[in-house]
Order: C-alpha cells, then structure tokens, then sequence
C-alpha cells in the first residue's frame, strides 16, 4: 500500500504559513481546573485554537523574558571584565556588593 500522509503532514504542505504547525496544542490552566491533555490539531475547533494561542503567546513572552535576563546577565558580566571561562553571575555579584 502506498504511503498516505496523516492529517497533520497534510495541513503543513497545504500552505507555506502552517509548516511549523504543532501536533498538539495546549491550554491555559486556571486554578482549580484539571489539567487537560494536550489536543491533536487537527481535531482542534476554532475557540479551542484561540485558547492555544492566548498559551502559546504567554509561552512566548516566558522565554522572550528568559533570553532577556541572560543576556542582561551576559552584558553585566563583560562590563565586569569576565573573560569566557569567568563564572559570570560570581562576577556581576561581586561588581554589585561594591
């Protein structure tokens, strides 16, 4: 039997914009909710699409504000006259106690 392409293979060659489309989304979680399983794509309604999106975008802003404090640590580091082996926050420590 020739190979046939699932749902998802299918979705992402339809269109150039939807080739990083994930298998699974997820959703946001409130406080005294039960955790829901991640839910394939393809079986995904469109409010259940926005909900993955309001997740995926705090997701973002999480690991945007990571990136940005490890640099802000990078650049604090250097400042301090680290050199690439340095440990750098002993350094940016020992710059701020002064």
């Amino acid at each position: 039997m020739p190979y046939q392409p699932d749902d998802i293979t299918r979705l992402r060659k339809a269109s150039y914009a939807l080739e990083d489309l994930p298998e699974t989304i997820a959703f946001p979680q409130r406080a005294g909710d039960e955790p829901r399983e991640p839910l394939p794509v393809v079986e995904a309604t469109v409010d259940e699409i926005a909900f993955a999106i309001v997740e995926a975008e705090r997701e973002s802003t999480t690991a945007y504000r990571r990136a940005d404090a490890l640099k802000r640590l990078y650049k604090l580091a250097r400042e301090a006259g680290c050199i690439g082996a340095d440990c750098a926050a002993t350094a940016v420590m020992k710059k701020e106690g002064q």
